[in-house]
Formats: structure tokens, sequence, C-alpha cells
């Protein structure tokens, strides 16, 4: 597993509070022909993560979504990946 993508953008302040946007995307890759060792690693990813109650110094989680799942292979190796995409809202701890 790597981290691939991570993305965090200023949004609205509710009841006063800074609100941070983020988006992350995971990536598990899996030896050639073994597709199914991807999917069954990030579908427990996704069960641990989705909606997680997350300590985070100095900000307080407000929710972590998985929005996307997707499986693919790549032609000329044969190796498997599955990405798994999340979004997150994180508020600046009073």
């Amino acid at each position: 597993m790597r981290r691939n993508n991570l993305f965090c953008q200023s949004i609205d302040s509710v009841e006063g509070a800074r609100r941070h946007r983020h988006a992350l995307t995971l990536v598990v890759f899996a030896k050639p022909g073994s597709a199914r060792t991807a999917l069954d690693a990030a579908e427990r990813m996704a069960v641990l993560l989705d909606d997680a109650d997350l300590a985070l110094a100095g900000h307080a989680l407000v929710f972590l979504r998985l929005t996307r799942i997707a499986s693919t292979r790549d032609e000329q190796t044969g190796e498997a990946r599955t990405i798994l995409a999340f979004e997150a809202v994180t508020e600046v701890a009073a």
C-alpha cells in the first residue's frame, strides 16, 4: 500500500469552527494473478476507515467516508490494484 493522492481545501466555517475538506486516495497492489488479495485487503481497509472515529492532533474529525472503490489490472505485468477514495472534513480544535 502507498499513499497515492492527498488533497486539502479550506471550506466555509460552521458556527465559527474552521473546517477543511480532504480527499485521499489509497492504492492496494497485488502480485500478478492475485486480484482477490487486493480486493480483500481494500475491503478490509474500507470497513476500518469508513466513518472511523480517528483522533487527530489539533483537529476534530467531522467525518471520513469512502467515496469510491475500483479495481484495475495492468495488462503488461498482470499486476492488480484496488483504489480506495476517501473524503474527510476536519475542524481546527478550539
